[in-house]
């Protein structure tokens, strides 16, 4: 019997719900210009206002992960798309006269982000799990890139259109459009997701599959919720790997975090790009940070699949990602020239999602029971960056009046990511569950003497 495609669609799903997720974080940075100069903010202000979704993002990671394991993706992640996408709505309520003076605006500005990043906290968690259950270990690689640059695909075409609809008809009509189109996914979500267990249409073959490259059903995937212990979560934090990943993890977020905060904003006054023109140029980076995101799963599958070692094709893109986003430093002699300007950054963008397998790597090390808590952790110090990046950037900002230092700073960052891969992250395999033995890889290719 042929195996039905079933966990295609599901990845559609995912891909979907994950262009909104990211619509829904960048929405404010085409909004920034426009808000800063009709609230007053200083730069420091927008930097906080940008950083204002990671501290309740990250905050939330590992109750978020906590609870992703007892009650599933299927409900979590449906309420979860209605609230934030709720609140993002909301946001457009600011650039209403009913606020009769700019504090309350910025007040509700700031709640709201703060509110939306808490809803959004099990979106790549709930990700992770679904890709863990619904994918053979051979096909993770792609389907985890495959998602992920559903981010920046979403961001290339739906970028230009807010930036009209602020150029237009003012920013606050952009929150209201994207918080809409949430809302009516999160309803279908609902009726559209299940389990592999509870869907009607996988068949045998397709189950067989994915149990034997170590997915739903297999010896290292319980459909049994397990008791989790803080004990539990601290043999694996701290193993050495796990703490370059956490590390590298912040690193890749760094880049990612400027572009989509501060990004829209450098395009106008570094650049000095109306926010039209800006929306149209910021597709090339964010078209090119697909290319990367897609380019390193399948080239690290490949590799896995021509009998390459786990660790050689997992930190092959990583490495080589990390040290070529601190191109990105020639950006500062080209202010003058946009098209230059922007050519360097579609690079370093590129380079940064190629080394973008964090989440990849975490399903390879950590045993699938526990990929929900201790992944919220993983999620915690990558967005720990949209805490700090933001507002960095801000201060550098307001201090310079130029975004050179901001510039060097990702350079920095970058660098410490790439040395923390290199010298902390150890060889790439399963950890043994807590009071467990070894734990292999179930897919056939990881039985072949290559990989040991």
């Amino acid at each position: 019997m042929k195996p039905t495609r079933t966990r295609f669609f599901v990845l559609l799903l995912i891909f979907i719900v994950t262009a909104i997720n990211y619509m829904d974080r960048a929405n404010l940075s085409v909004a920034g210009s426009g808000i800063q100069k009709d609230l007053q903010l200083s730069s420091s202000e927008l930097g906080l206002l940008f950083s204002m979704f990671t501290w309740s993002y990250a905050a939330c990671q590992i109750p978020a992960g906590y609870i992703l394991d007892k009650i599933g993706a299927r409900v979590l992640y449906g309420v979860a798309i209605i609230i934030w996408s709720f609140f993002t709505l909301a946001l457009g309520l600011a650039a209403h006269p009913i606020f009769t003076t700019t504090s309350a605006a910025f007040l509700l500005l700031i709640v709201c982000r703060a509110l939306i990043g808490a809803a959004e906290a099990p979106s790549y968690l709930a990700n992770t799990k679904i890709i863990s259950a619904w994918f053979p270990d051979h096909e993770r690689g792609r389907a985890t890139t495959v998602y992920f640059s559903a981010q920046y695909l979403g961001l290339a075409f739906l970028t230009p259109v807010l930036s009209y609809l602020v150029a237009n008809y003012g920013w606050g009509m952009s929150f209201y459009i994207s918080g809409g189109l949430g809302l009516v996914f999160g309803v279908y979500w609902l009726f559209a997701y299940t389990d592999p267990q509870d869907n009607k249409k996988i068949n045998q073959a397709e189950k067989e599959l994915i149990r034997a490259g170590g997915g739903y059903g297999s010896d290292t995937h319980s459909p049994i919720a397990k008791k989790i212990l803080g004990r539990d979560v601290f043999y694996f934090i701290k193993k050495k790997t796990v703490v370059g990943l956490f590390i590298t993890q912040f690193a890749c977020s760094s880049t990612l975090y400027f572009f989509l905060t501060w990004f829209i904003v450098y395009l106008e006054k570094g650049l000095h790009l109306s926010i039209a023109k800006a929306g149209i140029w910021a597709m090339f980076p964010f078209l090119m940070a697909m290319a990367g995101s897609l380019s390193s799963g399948v080239l690290s599958d490949l590799l896995l699949k021509k009998s390459k070692s786990r660790t050689f094709s997992r930190k092959l893109p990583v490495v080589v990602g990390l040290f070529a986003t601190m191109g990105i430093c020639f950006v500062n002699s080209f202010e003058d020239s946009p098209a230059i300007a922007i050519a360097i950054l579609s690079i370093a963008f590129f380079a940064n999602t190629f080394s973008n397998l964090g989440w990849v790597v975490w399903t390879d090390v950590i045993p699938h029971d526990y990929i929900g808590t201790t992944g919220g952790i993983l999620n915690l110090c990558g967005n720990l960056s949209g805490i700090v990046s933001p507002i960095v950037i801000g201060v550098l900002l307001e201090k310079t009046h130029n975004f050179h230092y901001a510039i060097w700073y990702i350079v920095a960052v970058s660098l410490i990511g790439a040395l923390s891969y290199l010298l902390l992250v150890g060889k790439i395999e399963k950890i043994p569950a807590p009071g467990a033995g070894s734990l292999p890889y179930s897919s056939p290719i990881v039985k072949s003497n290559a990989l040991r």
